[in-house]
């Protein structure tokens, strides 16, 4: 916590210097943004969703995606590999002039995996195993990969099992391998959850109250009791030990629904790294505690957007095209209806200002 409260001054100079309203902030965004805009993970895994997906992406005027890659379909028994599904999509990608940026996720495969697991990540019993398979991976797409992250929220266990110095060891892993078989591609940090940023800015006194994906408020009587907290504090140390000794070139932020605090995660977060930033998903609203109208979810995407405009990052990723997913909270927020495949207004607005 001391590290964390050693950027606070810091932090609030910057929150000073944009400072102001911010509705007058965000209405003074003008088009066209300063930033580019990608779609994380749309329907791309066979050439039905490929033919699905290409269109709109160029209707949106998007040239970036974002995909996952998993080493248990790519390697399901050990030196067995099956690259096919994996050169479609990067195949695909080079042919329409869309760049990649690859979430390689942090499971594998049953017979690489201790019995340190959960349905999102594992523990390698050999790290030289999954060093071989990111090694073949390289050297099969040599400077064709835009970007490659491994793993992605890995905060808690939750998302990564392993403690931090096991996620380190693997992410280094995949830096180091970069720099010698594909040195064009930029290898990102895995990305932070919003969550994590509220709680971060929340402890750092910066914010007073946040509602989580669930509906559940932390007020600040909440934060004052529980910041020093075993819990609270070994994710932090989780954080800090990860930004000091993990190797990469860029950040990964997800902000989700509350907008008004955007910018100040983004400072806060900003304060703690050396690296460019970018924001591999934005998105929302939580339908939890936000109207789910289209008029709404337009109207938010708007000044996702606009907010967004006013932070210095290059790259962002919206999620997602098509509703639906595992998280309720954000089921109806894509771009298009599940039921009926119909655009939705959000996808005019976003239209309106990637163009």
């Amino acid at each position: 916590m001391e590290k964390i409260l050693t950027v606070l001054l810091l932090t609030i100079f910057m929150l000073i210097a944009c400072s102001g309203n911010n509705d007058e902030q965000i209405g003074s965004a003008q088009n066209p943004i300063d930033f580019s805009m990608g779609i994380s993970f749309p329907p791309v895994a066979d050439n039905e969703q490929r033919d699905f997906t290409k269109p709109l992406l160029a209707e949106l005027d998007v040239d970036r995606i974002r995909i996952g890659e998993n080493w248990s379909f790519r390697e399901p028994s050990e030196g067995n590999f099956n690259w096919e599904p994996l050169d479609e999509r990067i195949q695909w990608a080079q042919d329409n002039n869309i760049e990649i940026f690859l979430t390689i996720q942090s499971n594998g495969p049953d017979w690489a995996c201790s019995s340190q697991q959960n349905s999102n990540s594992c523990v390698y019993n050999d790290n030289d195993e999954f060093k071989n398979y990111i090694e073949q991976l390289l050297q099969r797409y040599p400077n064709e990969i835009s970007k490659i992250q491994f793993g992605n929220e890995w905060q808690t266990d939750f998302w990564y099992i392993g403690n931090e110095q096991q996620f380190v060891s693997a992410n280094n892993i995949v830096f180091n391998a970069i720099q010698e078989y594909s040195p064009n591609t930029k290898f990102v940090l895995g990305g932070f959850t919003t969550i994590s940023l509220r709680f971060l800015a929340g402890c750092n006194g910066l914010i007073d109250e946040f509602y989580d994906d669930e509906g559940i408020l932390y007020d600040q009587a909440y934060l004052e009791a529980n910041c020093n907290s075993n819990e609270i504090q070994s994710v932090i140390d989780r954080i800090e030990y990860v930004l000091e000794n993990a190797l990469y070139d860029i950040v990964d932020i997800h902000l989700y629904d509350d907008v008004e605090n955007w910018n100040i995660y983004f400072q806060n977060i900003k304060t703690m790294v050396q690296k460019p930033i970018l924001i591999s998903e934005f998105g929302g609203p939580n339908v939890n505690i936000e109207p789910e109208t289209e008029q709404y979810q337009s109207d938010q995407l708007e000044k996702y957007i606009k907010t967004i405009d006013l932070m210095d990052v290059d790259e962002t990723y919206f999620f997602k095209l098509i509703e639906g997913g595992s998280n309720p909270a954000h089921s109806k927020s894509g771009l298009i209806d599940d039921t009926t495949l119909s655009k939705k207004i959000s996808f005019s607005t976003f239209e309106k200002y990637n163009r």
